[in-house]
């Protein structure tokens, strides 16, 4: 059966089946991110410790992920001519998307895909643009285009009673009969506890974005990283093992600290029963001091005449827990030489002190890395900048060549971006405009700049006009005194 012939209730439940899975997916890489991952090597060093204390689990995952989103910050959409295309920018932050698509980014990079959802009715009549989560959204892509072609939406919703009803909305393009060759308006089908409610037919614009082979058929962009073959994957692939082998070291040096690293208490010639208070209760003292006092009772005495033996007390040496330090360090080298993270970053460094230059070429992998999920990101926010230019009623097709601007992965802060620019201008590389645009000025900062230096370089010229008409006039008073008496009455004839 051709995907076109499906019904909607058999749409509601391939795609909701494909939701599952999804979350399925996802729900692994977000325990790594939020260190509620299963212990995979640490649980019997846990159990053989009387469980005694908590794993101690390092935080590699969300460090892997956040140096990279950190250095994010979609700015402006640009024409191919580097014109911007403001309604797109205002649409953006319209919907508080400066701030809200850290959070897009960050679900992208762990679970490998997310989704931007575009529709009508935003806030103060644009757009409306939306982030949604793998566990609520999935879509079937076209072989062909790569373009979603059906979109479900689930979401939870708690009633009044206290029960939970799953509500969802299938989109749906109207496909071409067998003598029509171009989509007509789509639907949109309401689901509630997988019913279906209601059924209703999409404006024009769904039609529009439905014949552009470079659009997705129905309000639904995907997101991805790292994408193959129209799926996406996480970042954290292969940072996982090394992460729970660096968490069995971690608590392996917990274990270790716990019994090993306070030196260990040794008696010789007395037993439990020695340990009592003055009523003569046995006090908590058998297990002292971080771990367990080794005591030995002196063999029972044949003869009672014979001399007791001295009790001895001491203690052992402490054992350096160097060798655990040392094996979490290869581990996060091998972290840190996959993802480009600079030692710092993994809280280790060199014996000799870094300097400026080999401090900028260990950010370079890190930078890359950066730029490369610009390019993934961009596309989808560059297409779902698209969809809703569709939704506004204007042709997408004006839009074709459009890119995402993204503030300087090499230059996250303004200290670096302001070093950057400095040097540019002084070297002669470029003006004060292309200084303006590293450092991320505003079009209105920019014109403020732009006035305020016009006032200088005006209020300049008028100060060196006066200057030229001073010395003008003096040289002229110096001529019009040639001839005048001086001294004694003698005149001085120009010369």
């Amino acid at each position: 059966m051709k995907l076109s012939d499906l019904t909607p209730k058999e749409w509601y439940d391939r795609l909701r089946s494909k939701i599952f899975w999804q979350r399925k997916s996802a729900l692994q890489w977000w325990q790594y991110m939020d260190l509620e991952q299963p212990l995979v090597y640490v649980a019997r060093i846990l159990a053989e410790q009387d469980d005694r204390f908590p794993p101690l689990l390092v935080p590699w995952p969300e460090l892997v992920i956040e140096t990279c989103v950190e250095r994010m910050k979609l700015e402006d959409f640009l024409l191919a001519d580097e014109n911007p295309v403001e309604e797109l920018g205002s649409w953006w932050t319209a919907n508080e998307m400066p701030m809200h698509s850290s959070e897009a980014w960050t679900a992208a990079s762990v679970g490998g895909e997310h989704f931007f959802m575009i529709g009508p009715d935003g806030p103060a009549g644009t757009p409306m643009l939306t982030g949604e989560y793998a566990d609520q959204v999935a879509v079937e892509l076209d072989p062909r285009t790569r373009q979603p072609i059906a979109g479900l939406k689930l979401w939870v919703e708690e009633e009044s009673d206290g029960s939970l009803t799953t509500y969802g909305a299938l989109y749906l393009p109207k496909w071409p009969g067998p003598t029509e060759r171009r989509f007509g308006n789509g639907e949109v089908h309401e689901f509630e506890d997988g019913e279906l409610k209601s059924s209703r037919t999409l404006e024009a614009w769904s039609a529009t974005i439905a014949n552009d082979p470079t659009l997705p058929s129905v309000p639904f962009v995907s997101i991805l990283t790292h994408p193959r073959r129209g799926e996406g994957r996480s970042d954290l692939k292969q940072v996982k093992h090394l992460v729970d082998g660096v968490n069995q070291f971690a608590t392996n040096m917990m274990a270790g600290g716990e019994h090993h690293s306070v030196p260990r208490k040794y008696a010789v010639g007395v037993s439990k029963k020695d340990f009592v208070d003055e009523q003569g209760n046995e006090i908590p003292l058998w297990k002292v001091a971080m771990g367990d006092v080794w005591a030995v009772p002196h063999p029972k005495r044949e003869n009672r005449n014979e001399t007791p033996l001295p009790v001895q007390v001491g203690q052992f040496s402490a054992s350096d827990l160097r060798n655990f330090h040392e094996s979490m360090k290869v581990l996060a080298q091998f972290v840190a030489s996959k993802y480009g993270l600079p030692p710092g970053y993994m809280g280790y460094t060199s014996d000799n002190p870094p300097s400026a230059e080999s401090i900028l070429y260990s950010l370079e992998r890190l930078v890359l890395r950066t730029e490369q999920h610009h390019t993934w990101y961009g596309g989808s926010a560059v297409r779902a900048g698209r969809v809703a230019w569709a939704i506004m009623g204007e042709d997408p097709k004006k839009l074709i060549g459009i890119e995402s601007k993204w503030k300087s992965a090499a230059t996250p802060t303004i200290a670096s971006a302001m070093d950057a620019a400095v040097k540019g201008l002084q070297g002669g590389v470029f003006d004060d405009e292309e200084a303006w645009d590293i450092l991320g000025f505003s079009p209105q900062r920019k014109a403020r700049l732009r006035a305020r230096m016009a006032k200088r370089s005006a209020t300049f010229q008028r100060a060196a006009l006066n200057l030229r008409n001073i010395d003008v006039n003096a040289g002229a008073g110096a001529d019009a005194t040639a001839g005048a008496e001086v001294g004694d009455g003698t005149a001085v004839v120009g010369a």
